[in-house]
C-alpha cells in the first residue's frame, strides 16, 4: 500500500514538473472525438435526416442540436463534407495529429476545380498539416494553391480588393467609431505602420489598443504632413478649424468647435489651448449675430524656420523615454502665448501628439531652465527633467588647434 502511495505521488509531481505531455493527450483527444463529430454530422446530412426532424436546413438542426453559432456549424458541416475527399488527411485528423485550424485551411484549399492536384499532393499536404504551426502552414498551403489553380488566385485577390471598405461614423458624444475590410497587401502596410508607431516606451501606462488609436492619428498626422507642402516650406498642419471665444481661450474655461470639411465637434477649451500651441491663428471679430465682420490675416505662432531650430536642438519629443521624431512633433509653448509665453527657444520644445495631448488633458507642466533645458512637472507634484537637448543653440567656437612640437627623426643632428 505505502509502495502503491508513493509511486503514486512521484507520478503526480512528474505530472506537475512537466504538464506538457498530458495537455497533448487531452489535446489528441479531443481531435479524435471532433473526427468521430465530423463522420457522424456527414452521414446524417447524406441520409438527409435533419428534413424528417422537421428542420429547414442541416445548418438549423445542427445549431439547435450543439448549440453552437451559426458560423461554427458552417464550418462543421464544410469540414464534414470535404474531408471525405481527403482521405490520407481524414485519418491523421482522427489520430489526433492535425490542429483543426490546419483542416479548415485544407478545406477551404479543396474545390472540384484541384480536386485531381490535390488527390496527387495529399501526402506532401498532409505532411505539412502535421507539422507545422497554423501560421507556416497557411504560408506553405496558399503557395501551393496559386500553383495549383493560379485563375482562381487571381480572382480571389481581384475580389478581395473590390471587397475594401473603410466607414467612419460620428457618435453622440463626439467620438468616433471605425471599421472597415481591407485586401491582404494593404492589411499588411497598415499593420506594419501601426505597429512600428505603436511601439510601448518605458513606463507606459497605455493599453495595446489604445497605443494602436494613436498610432492611426500618428499616421494621419504624418500623411497630412507631407500632402501638398508648399515649396519651401517644410510642414503642413492638418486643416482643422478651431473656433473658440478669445477669453474662454484665454482663461482655459467653457468650450469650442472644432470643424473639418466633413463634421463640427464640441470640446473643452483646453483641447483648443493644446491645438493653439502650433498653429495659424486667425483673429475674427462677428456682430451679436455672429456674422464675421472682420477677418484678420493669417499669422503662424512657430515659423517654420523657428521649428528647424527646435528639430535641429531636440531631435524629437523630448518626454522621457520617448523616440518619436520631430516631424511628427508639436512645438510646445511652456508658459502659453495666451498667458504671456514668448515664442522663442528657450519657450519651446518639441513634444509629439500622445505627450502633448497629456500635458494638456491631464495638467501637467512643464518649466523652463534655460540654455534648452526643461522641468516636466507632474500632477501628483513630482519633477524630473526633459531629455536633455541633442545639441546646444549656438555653434560650438572652432578655436585653432594648438600647433603640436615635431618630434626628432631618429638619425636626426640635435
Amino acid at each position: 500500500m505505502t509502495g502503491s502511495l508513493i509511486a503514486g505521488c512521484v507520478e503526480e509531481l512528474d505530472r506537475l514538473a512537466d504538464p506538457t505531455p498530458a495537455v497533448t493527450a487531452a489535446t489528441r483527444g479531443m481531435r479524435r472525438q471532433r473526427a468521430e463529430q465530423l463522420d457522424e454530422v456527414h452521414a446524417i446530412v447524406q441520409r438527409g435526416e435533419f428534413y424528417t426532424l422537421g428542420y429547414r436546413s442541416a445548418t438549423d438542426w445542427l445549431y439547435q442540436t450543439t448549440g453552437e453559432g451559426i458560423g461554427h456549424c458552417k464550418v462543421t458541416l464544410q469540414l464534414a463534407e470535404r474531408i471525405q475527399h481527403m482521405p490520407l488527411i481524414k485519418t491523421a485528423f482522427a489520430a489526433g495529429r492535425i490542429p483543426e485550424t490546419n483542416l479548415r485551411s485544407l478545406a477551404d484549399a479543396w474545390t472540384l476545380d484541384v480536386a485531381d492536384v490535390f488527390e496527387r499532393d495529399e501526402a506532401m499536404l498532409r505532411s505539412w498539416a502535421v507539422d507545422l504551426p497554423h501560421k507556416d502552414f497557411r504560408f506553405v498551403l496558399d503557395t501551393w494553391r496559386m500553383r495549383a489553380d493560379p485563375d482562381r488566385e487571381d480572382k480571389t485577390a481581384q475580389e478581395q480588393f473590390d471587397s475594401r471598405a473603410l466607414h467612419l461614423s460620428s457618435l453622440l458624444d463626439g467620438m468616433g467609431r471605425l471599421d472597415g475590410t481591407l485586401d491582404p497587401e494593404a492589411l499588411a502596410l497598415v499593420r506594419e505602420a501601426i505597429r512600428a508607431l505603436s511601439q510601448p516606451s518605458d513606463g507606459e501606462t497605455r493599453t495595446a489598443s489604445q497605443r494602436r488609436a494613436d498610432a492611426l492619428t500618428e499616421m494621419a498626422r504624418i500623411a497630412l504632413a507631407n500632402l501638398e507642402i508648399v515649396p519651401g516650406k517644410k510642414r503642413r498642419k492638418p486643416k482643422v478649424i478651431a473656433t473658440i471665444d478669445y477669453d474662454d481661450l484665454a482663461n482655459g474655461m467653457g468650450g469650442g468647435v472644432i470643424d473639418t470639411d466633413h463634421d463640427t465637434t464640441v470640446v473643452p477649451a483646453e483641447t483648443i489651448r493644446r491645438m493653439a500651441c502650433d498653429c495659424n491663428v486667425h483673429r475674427y471679430i462677428t456682430n451679436p449675430l455672429g456674422t464675421v465682420i472682420d477677418y484678420g490675416r493669417s499669422q503662424r505662432v512657430v515659423t517654420d524656420p523657428l521649428f528647424d531650430t527646435l528639430l535641429i536642438r531636440d531631435h524629437g519629443c523630448r518626454w522621457p523615454g520617448c523616440s518619436i521624431p520631430a516631424g511628427s512633433c508639436d512645438a510646445h509653448h511652456a508658459q502659453h502665448w495666451l498667458d504671456g509665453g514668448e515664442t522663442k527657444p528657450d519657450n519651446l520644445v518639441l513634444l509629439c501628439w500622445f505627450h502633448h495631448h497629456l500635458l494638456h488633458e491631464q495638467h501637467w507642466s512643464i518649466e523652463p531652465l534655460g540654455a534648452g533645458h526643461f522641468t516636466l512637472n507632474s500632477p501628483h507634484g513630482t519633477s524630473q527633467m526633459l531629455r536633455p537637448p541633442v545639441v546646444g543653440l549656438a555653434p560650438p567656437t572652432r578655436a585653432p588647434l594648438p600647433t603640436q612640437p615635431q618630434l626628432p627623426l631618429p638619425g636626426d643632428a640635435s
